[in-house]
């Protein structure tokens, strides 16, 4: 009696993040091309580039993007300005985008800073791909949240590290 295979959950059990558009903001090419090639890595189905802030408006304006990764030490505007100018476009598809703020300053002050601004999310440099991950969960279940419950924008986001 051939009997047909058990089926495998699909990604072992993980979430499928073949969906997932994300935005990489970051002045150092270096830094942009290793967080874009991790979050390929991890499956996620379209990573956009940018040097700068200005540059990630321009690319929020063109492109439906679900999370958005900012460094916060940026020349001209820096990803604090960034995200606060983010968090107040008209659109609110750009609005309401989830926030991981990235930095190698991850202070209590630097923290507060970042949540003040509008971020969902505060991932410290170097990161472990699994602190990458749960950030980007957080941020999501944080920002579904804060849509849904009314959450005020701005409260502290955690910090996650390796």
């Amino acid at each position: 009696m051939n009997a047909a295979p058990p089926k495998r959950p699909s990604a072992g059990g993980f979430i499928d993040l073949s969906r997932i558009r994300t935005l990489v903001v970051d002045d150092n090419p270096n830094a942009r091309a290793l967080l874009s090639e991790v979050l390929r890595g991890l499956g996620v189905g379209k990573v956009h580039n940018a040097e700068s802030g200005q540059a990630a408006m321009a690319t929020l304006r063109f492109n439906e993007i679900d999370i958005v990764f900012a460094d916060i030490e940026m020349p001209n505007q820096d990803g604090l300005a960034f995200v606060r100018e983010l968090r107040h476009a008209a659109n609110p598809a750009i609005a309401g985008v989830v926030v991981v703020m990235v930095s190698a300053q991850a202070t209590a002050a630097r923290v507060m800073e970042a949540g003040v601004s509008g971020a969902d999310s505060f991932l410290c440099k170097p990161y472990s791909v699994s602190a990458l991950v749960r950030c980007m969960n957080e941020g999501f279940a944080g920002r579904r949240w804060a849509q849904s419950e009314g959450r005020p924008k701005g409260l502290e986001p955690k910090i996650i590290d390796a």
